[in-house]
């Protein structure tokens, strides 16, 4: 398969420096993507008020929920279609491409209605703070319902970075958030919409970022334009992404629910804890981003390799990444704890100091166990590069049982404090079963399987 300039071969070089090209403009665009959610909550909070700030960050598991649903199955086209690269079936790659067009339009569909119709039914059923509940209702409404926009521009991305681009995937993100951060300031600023006006500034910058995206794509991959004929999907390969990105939408569904339950849990503490949590939870993904890409990015590495039938390569990597990720999270947990104070001044005002304290405590629990973090993530994304979701799922259900049953329990010992550490002792718990399969070995029989029908979970 010809490649045009930007696209990597993760097939051939040494790993960590393929790594270092292919997840640095990843991570240039999840600090624009970052900018543009810490601009929709300080322009909230600034100009609008904490309860404004609270409102999204009663959302924070439910538009996860929707989303990630939708992620998972964008997640697997990037798998499945690296390891048609890996293995240079272009004839798949290409069918690839029209399947997963069909699966994010029906997707679109299907997510955006429910989120339109089961937004307040979740909100109540998580006891959103009456003051801010209607405010987080019409939020998921406008995100989720209109969230094919996303959705299309997650499934271009995902093709781009199964080639080995990802360069232009990033162009986009930094214009989705240059977009963004103007809509935000005339839409709550200058037309006082408030979270609406958030939520419409979010979707509107999506879909025009998603629309150039893709047309950019096959300009740049006019090989992989598909044809009139060839719009009616092809069957065994749709149902191979539609069957893997079901298995990661269900575990996307575990975390998720996991996520929801701590929801309920700080949501019973009042609006100043939903704002820290709000809070914390913003410092804390611009503080990931400085090793979450390594970690994420690795699964199209191990697809390549994969399908082309690499194990050796595949564990070298492991090996080299892991020593990167650890690194990289342990200087971002402390940048965290340096800085945590001036950060978190930038969506709080000063006379709110009980949303401060609360939001600190929840900043200097959690930059302890960014290594953690970043481990679990490498190993699920190597094991999901497999094709191996089960053992995947696995990590998540042990993952999604410790946090619902830390954030229950500890909280009665040792009040708020206990809800900061559920996730990170989930983190620790989770990352067992992906650790267990690895270095059993077993996965090497896979590589077996003929290149064109990569293993299934």
């Amino acid at each position: 398969m010809s490649k045009p300039s930007g696209a990597i071969d993760m097939t051939r070089g040494k790993p960590i420096n393929l790594m270092l090209r292919f997840a640095l403009p990843m991570m240039i665009g999840s600090i624009f993507q970052s900018l543009y959610s810490m601009v929709d909550s300080a322009v909230l909070g600034r100009f609008v008020g904490s309860h404004a700030l609270a409102a999204i960050g009663a959302t924070t598991s439910t538009t996860g929920l929707i989303l990630l649903l939708a992620t998972g199955v964008t997640s697997a086209i990037s798998i499945v279609l690296s390891q048609y690269v890996g293995a240079n079936d272009t004839d798949r790659v290409r069918k690839g491409i029209v399947a997963s067009g069909w699966i994010t339009l029906l997707l679109g569909v299907v997510l955006g209605l429910i989120s339109v119709f089961a937004a307040r039914p979740l909100m109540q059923l998580l006891k959103t703070p009456e003051d801010v509940i209607d405010m987080s209702v019409l939020y998921i409404q406008i995100v989720c319902g209109c969230g094919i926009a996303q959705f299309a521009y997650n499934a271009a991305a995902s093709i781009l970075r199964a080639l080995g681009d990802s360069k232009t995937p990033l162009y986009f993100l930094i214009l989705c958030s240059i977009l963004n951060v103007i809509l935000d300031l005339i839409s709550v600023i200058g037309l006082n919409m408030g979270v609406a006006g958030v939520a419409v500034a979010t979707v509107g910058s999506q879909a025009i970022s998603a629309v150039i995206c893709i047309l950019v794509m096959f300009r740049k991959y006019p090989n992989l334009m598909p044809k009139r004929h060839t719009l009616r999907p092809d069957m065994p390969v749709s149902l191979k992404i539609f069957g893997m990105g079901a298995q990661m939408a269900l575990q996307s569904l575990f975390l998720s629910v996991g996520m929801m339950v701590i929801t309920r849990v700080i949501n019973g503490y009042g609006s100043n804890v939903v704002a820290a949590f709000t809070v914390g939870s913003n410092v804390q993904n611009l503080a990931v981003m400085l090793f979450s890409n390594f970690s994420f990015g690795f699964s199209v590495y191990v697809g390549q390799n994969f399908g082309a039938k690499n194990a050796e390569r595949i564990k070298l990597g492991v090996r080299q990444i892991f020593l990167l990720v650890g690194g990289l999270s342990f200087f971002a947990g402390v940048l965290t704890l340096i800085f945590a104070e001036p950060l978190v001044s930038l969506y709080v005002k000063p006379n709110e100091t009980e949303v401060i304290a609360y939001s600190l405590e929840f900043i200097r629990i959690q930059a302890w166990f960014f290594p953690f973090l970043g481990w679990i993530w490498l190993y699920n994304s190597t094991v999901k590069g497999m094709g191996k979701i089960n053992i995947s799922m696995v990590s998540s259900v042990v993952e999604l049982c410790s946090k619902i049953g830390l954030s229950l329990l500890l909280p009665i010992w040792i009040g708020t404090t206990g809800i900061w550490f559920a996730a990170p002792i989930g983190y620790i718990l989770g990352i067992i079963p992906l650790l267990i399969y690895y270095y059993s070995g077993r996965w090497k029989k896979l590589l077996t399987a003929p290149a064109a029908e990569p293993a299934k979970a």
